[in-house]
Order: structure tokens, then C-alpha cells, then sequence
């Protein structure tokens, strides 16, 4: 277990994997969730060739909790002294939920000159309905959003059933989670709307979600897919899952990375 100190002087627990020689993928976690959601990741990328870091939000898994900074953009603001402390070039963002938000809050900090592609799994740009997003048949009012908050910890994530395996290590690696004390921050996500930090974006991006996402409409990838410029970015639908893919369809998610990331590498 590694730790570096944020800026504001919080305790981040990260790992690193792989060659430093390669290039560098960092696995960026969602609302209430740890770095060990991202278990069935790290070997695959390992041997596909590239580096990889996992590490926990300020008060989540084994980072240091605490009730500051409790917002998107300090969390990209984490992420960046990440990547600092590593001195990482041409990174690789994944982001899961909240973990894809973090990195819509870090290129509209940062921009995205030192990302060299970014993945998303299973987050819109917006949560709200309106309609110039989806014809305005999705999304929530304000007033559903409240509710949607209270529910969030009893929600079930997940459509498909996860395997023994997977069941074992969340188990024994997952953390408690303060849904109460931590609400802040679920309430500032859920205020956000990227949809014109998506335009500007340069780099290619793959967009992912759920057919079953208990908190998503499917069809949000391929919406948010056409507000990105990049010809090389896609969007694809995991029929049958819910929110969380990459734990759900642990082979199909990994190899849908590598080929996206193999083509981009080609281009």
C-alpha cells in the first residue's frame, strides 16, 4: 500500500502495476466505491502492455477520510497531484460512474493535453431531464434527484449475477462506506452536466454503459458519443448489465479496452 499527500494535506492510497516503461492507464473508481472494484482489470492490462494504477477517492476505500473537498473538481484536482506525484505522460483515464465525472472535471481544469484517450462506463453527462437530452424522455427533475440520493445506498447496481470470485474480493477488500456523512459529495455529482465540456474534448473516447443500468437509460453512450468530435471515439452497449460492467462482464469490458486502445495506438 502506497500513499502521497494531496495539496490540502489528505492521504491517498494508490497502487501501481506494471513496467513504468509502459504506457500508463489509470483506474478511477465510482461513488462509494474502492480500488479493489477494479480487481479483474489490472492482470489483463498488465499483460496487454501498459501500466496500471488504481487508488481511492479522498473518503473512500483506504484513503484518509475526511468532510473537506468534498466535490468533483477537487477530485480531479486529486487525480491531477496524482498523476504529478507519478509524473505520468499520455495517460489512459478510465473512469467508472463517478470516476468517468472526475475525468470530465479534469480536462475542464486541465484540458485533455496529457491524456492520450479516456474511457467512461456507465455515466451520463447529465443527469437531469431536459429537452435537448434525449428528447427529453430521460433523466431526472430535481426533485427526483433528492429521492434518487436517499435510495442510492439501497439501489442494486448490478443486473447480471457476479461470480463467487468476484463476490469473495469485494468481500474482503471493499471497505465501509458513510453514505450519510458523505452525501455532499453524491450531491454535488448529480448537479454536473458535461455535455459542453464533451464538445471540446480532443482526445478519443469510448463511451460504455449498461442496457439494464439502474441509473442510466443504455442509449446515453452513443448520445454522448455524438457531442465528442474525435472521429476515433465509440460507444458501445453491454446488453443485459447494469452499472457495473466491468465487474459484471469482467472479460468482455477488458477486451473491449484493449482492442480500443490497440486501434487508437494504430491511428
Amino acid at each position: 500500500m502506497s500513499f502521497f499527500t494531496t495539496n490540502d494535506l489528505v492521504n491517498i492510497n494508490f497502487h501501481d502495476y506494471g513496467s513504468s516503461m509502459n504506457p500508463p492507464i489509470i483506474l478511477i473508481g465510482g461513488y462509494s466505491s474502492s480500488e479493489v472494484t477494479w480487481f479483474a482489470q489490472i492482470e489483463a492490462f498488465v499483460n496487454a502492455g501498459y501500466r496500471v494504477i488504481t487508488y481511492d477517492h479522498r473518503s473512500h476505500g483506504d484513503s484518509q477520510k475526511v468532510d473537506y473537498g468534498l466535490t468533483l473538481h477537487r477530485l480531479a484536482m486529486d487525480l491531477k497531484e496524482l498523476i504529478d506525484h507519478l509524473q505520468l505522460k499520455n495517460v489512459i483515464l478510465i473512469g467508472h460512474s463517478m470516476g468517468a465525472a472526475t475525468i470530465m472535471a479534469y480536462e475542464e481544469l486541465f484540458t485533455d493535453e496529457n491524456v492520450r484517450a479516456v474511457i467512461t462506463e456507465d455515466q451520463a453527462p447529465t443527469f437531469f431531464k431536459s429537452a435537448d437530452w434525449l428528447n427529453g424522455q430521460y433523466g431526472k427533475t430535481l426533485t427526483e434527484l433528492s429521492s434518487f440520493i436517499d435510495d442510492f445506498p439501497k439501489t442494486r447496481l448490478t443486473q447480471k449475477k457476479l461470480s463467487d470470485t468476484v463476490k469473495r474480493t469485494l468481500g474482503h477488500g471493499m471497505t465501509p462506506f458513510d453514505f450519510k456523512r458523505f452525501r455532499p459529495l453524491l450531491q454535488n455529482v448529480i448537479l454536473q452536466d458535461w455535455r459542453a465540456q464533451l464538445t471540446q474534448e480532443q482526445k478519443p473516447h469510448l463511451f460504455f454503459s449498461g442496457g439494464q443500468s439502474p441509473i442510466f437509460p443504455a442509449i446515453h453512450a452513443q448520445a454522448a458519443r455524438e457531442l465528442q468530435k474525435n472521429p476515433d471515439s465509440e460507444f458501445q452497449i453491454f446488453e443485459g448489465c447494469g452499472h457495473i460492467l466491468h465487474l459484471e462482464e469482467i472479460e468482455k469490458f477488458n477486451q473491449a479496452v484493449i482492442d480500443f486502445l490497440y486501434k487508437i495506438q494504430k491511428d
